[in-house]
C-alpha cells in the first residue's frame, strides 16, 4: 500500500498562533470598547445639550466594567441626571420626550464597533 505524507508544519504553526489569540484579543478589545463608550457618550451629550429644556449634557457619562470589556453609558443618577428619563421619554403629566432615545447612540455605534472588532481579529490572525 502506498504511503501518504502531509506537511503539517504550517498547520502546527497556525494552531500555535491560535493558542495566543485570546490574550491578544483581550488586550485589543479594551481600547475598542472604550472608544465605543466615549463615542456614545459624546453623541448623548450632544443630543442632550441641544435640548432647549434639558441641557444637562455633563450628566452623561460612561463606566467601564468587566476589566474594560464592557461599558455602561448614560445619565448619572444624581443632580440634573435625574431628569434624563423625562428628557428621553416624557413625564407622566406630559412634557419632555424631546431628546432622542439613547438607543440611537447604540444603533449608530454598533456597526463601527463591529468593524473595529473585525479589523482587530483580522490583524491578529493576518
Amino acid at each position: 500500500m502506498p504511503s501518504v505524507e502531509f506537511d503539517a508544519s504550517e498547520l502546527r504553526a497556525f494552531s500555535s498562533e491560535l493558542g495566543r489569540v485570546p490574550a491578544k484579543v483581550v488586550t485589543g478589545v479594551r481600547p475598542v470598547v472604550r472608544k465605543a463608550g466615549v463615542d456614545m457618550k459624546d453623541q448623548l451629550r450632544e443630543e442632550m445639550g441641544a435640548s432647549r429644556h434639558f441641557r444637562a449634557a455633563e450628566s452623561i457619562s460612561f463606566d467601564e466594567g468587566d476589566g474594560g470589556m464592557a461599558v455602561e453609558v448614560g445619565p448619572t443618577k444624581s443632580g440634573a441626571g435625574n431628569l434624563a428619563n423625562i428628557a428621553y421619554f416624557g413625564g407622566a403629566n406630559g412634557g419632555g420626550g424631546t431628546v432622542p432615545d439613547p438607543q440611537g447612540a447604540l444603533d449608530a455605534e454598533a456597526p463601527l464597533f463591529e468593524k473595529a472588532l473585525t479589523d482587530l481579529v483580522g490583524e491578529i490572525l493576518g
